[in-house]
């Protein structure tokens, strides 16, 4: 996560409630029907049902590089271990992904209990990033020594 995406993904926290989850998903994954892209469905949609709630907020892009393994998405909160997870259900993913997302913004370092996983999220881990360094100089230090 680049400081940017460190600032983005803080300014989705709430000031009264958890720390915000930032849910990207690939707007590119998944043609397997006519019209839009089987992970554009899922985003608008994700989008529309996440519109009240500050505590979840839903970002498209345009790759995120696991084509094999469509629809692609990745759960990211400051401070926290960041999922990216592949083979989400195009439809009828919503309320999973809502819980998946709160799951990993409850615990207190975004690794959720195997218990509060919806089945894509137990069964499609495609890897997991640990959270940023407090300062992008003292991560370099870590990572020679």
């Amino acid at each position: 996560m680049t400081p940017t995406d460190a600032a983005e993904v803080a300014s989705h926290a709430r000031a009264d409630g958890p720390v915000g989850v930032v849910v990207d998903i690939c707007v590119a994954c998944g043609s397997t029907s006519p019209g839009s892209p089987d992970g554009l469905r899922l985003h608008d949609a994700l989008a529309a049902a996440c519109a009240g709630d500050p505590s979840v907020a839903v970002r498209a892009v345009d790759c995120l590089a696991v084509c094999d393994r469509p629809v692609t998405l990745a759960f990211r909160a400051l401070g926290r271990w960041s999922y990216v997870v592949g083979d989400v259900p195009a439809s009828g993913a919503v309320t999973d992904v809502i819980a998946a997302a709160k799951a990993v913004s409850r615990s207190p370092h975004g690794v959720p209990p195997m218990a509060e996983r919806p089945s894509f999220f137990r069964k499609g881990v495609i890897g997991r990033l640990p959270p940023e360094p407090v300062s992008l100089a003292e991560g370099s230090d870590k990572a020679h020594a």
